[in-house]
């Protein structure tokens, strides 16, 4: 089983678990606890585990221009942004953080889960005079959660992250070593996740000191956490919530979508499904009681079948059952009344557009404000 450049501390630590074919730390403490740390304070996560890949050369941007359906090379140079890589019927082999670093340069930050396939789908279009280069084993990241985030990160980089804005990302130094800071995340906060460069398994010290330093200041936090937070924020998880079956359209995901762009990989599909109502969409549930999973049924007030649960967990914010689900159109308006069948029981509940917490108390707009 493969381990990230940090996994000394976390053996040290946590309660670990396989996860994409690495073991990661589960939690520390407990997933509510440090769910709660990083919607209150802030937490810190290693991310090393997902895919890091460097695009380089004179057509870097037209080659990425072919492989997602979002502008990139109107993108400016520090510009990190959210996209898909689609297959040729319009469904998501991934989601993906594109980061622009000059004009010929750019980091693509993908699911571990995927990073294969999306090695070999980035392959099989990259024309001659395009390097793709994998930097998963050369460098760490860590993601930086929460509405105190940038005074944790601020003692170990030179980089004023009050002047780094939502999105955005510069080359930097954390500890001392080259790195890569982007104002992004993965669970609804504000917040930042840093990839530092030149960091082997063989020779961790520099960021190893690095982590120590940020959980000395917040909580250490696991991937249980991690999917709490961004199923709270609403965010999806690709294998449950998104797939190669799934068009952005169902995926409430059409934004990412440039208009009047053509040419890239999916067009065609995405063309014939671009203003058609899907047949079903993304919505949220929130239960009165129990907890749904991943493919429990979501009926309605008749008890006809409407929809299932694509990713379900507990909210430590709401103290009650929340889910992503994908439920037909016509039965999708927020404050519907459904059911969820929690094992043999149909427990009560409502949809929702997430995210599924009081904005103006929780999430990056509250820290914006």
């Amino acid at each position: 089983m493969k381990t990230t450049q940090l996994h000394q501390y976390h053996a040290e630590h946590a309660k670990l678990t396989e996860f994409a074919g690495y073991e990661m730390p589960l939690w520390y403490t407990t997933t509510t606890q440090e769910h709660m740390a990083v919607r209150n304070h802030c937490g810190v996560f290693d991310v090393s585990h997902m895919g890091r890949f460097d695009v380089r050369g004179a057509s870097a941007g037209i080659f990425l221009e072919g492989l997602v359906p979002t502008q990139v090379q109107s993108q400016p140079p520090g510009k990190a942004f959210y996209t898909l890589f689609l297959n040729d019927g319009g469904g998501i082999i991934d989601d993906l953080i594109i980061i622009r670093r000059s004009e010929t340069d750019f980091m693509v930050v993908v699911n571990a889960a995927n990073a294969a396939l999306d090695m070999a789908h980035m392959m099989e279009h990259a024309p001659a005079g395009v390097q793709i280069e994998d930097q998963t084993t050369t460098s760490v990241m860590i993601a930086v959660q929460g509405p105190v985030a940038s005074a944790v990160l601020q003692p170990l980089t030179p980089l004023d992250l009050g002047q780094l804005k939502r999105f955005r990302s510069s080359s930097t130094e954390v500890n001392r070593q080259p790195s890569i800071i982007s104002r992004t995340g993965y669970t609804g906060e504000d917040g930042f996740e840093v990839i530092m460069q030149g960091i082997t398994s063989e020779k961790p010290e520099a960021a190893l000191e690095a982590w120590k330093r940020l959980v000395d200041a917040s909580a250490a936090c696991g991937l249980s956490a991690r999917d709490s937070l961004r199923l709270e924020a609403g965010l999806p998880l690709h294998g449950s919530d998104i797939d190669q079956g799934t068009n952005p359209f169902q995926a409430d995901l059409g934004w990412v979508i440039s208009a009047d762009k053509q040419g890239y990989v999916g067009f065609d599909a995405i063309s014939s499904l671009r203003g058609a109502s899907p047949d079903a969409i993304k919505r949220g549930v929130i239960l009165d009681r129990g907890i749904p999973r991943h493919g429990f049924e979501v009926l309605d007030a008749r008890s006809d079948l409407i929809g299932r649960v694509t990713s379900g967990s507990f909210s430590p914010v709401l103290r009650r059952g929340i889910a992503l689900c994908r439920v037909r159109q016509t039965e999708s308006d927020p404050g519907v009344q459904v059911r969820v069948k929690v094992r043999d029981a149909a427990e009560e509940g409502h949809l929702v557009k997430p995210p599924f917490y009081d904005e103006k108390s929780y999430g990056w707009k509250r820290s914006a404000t």
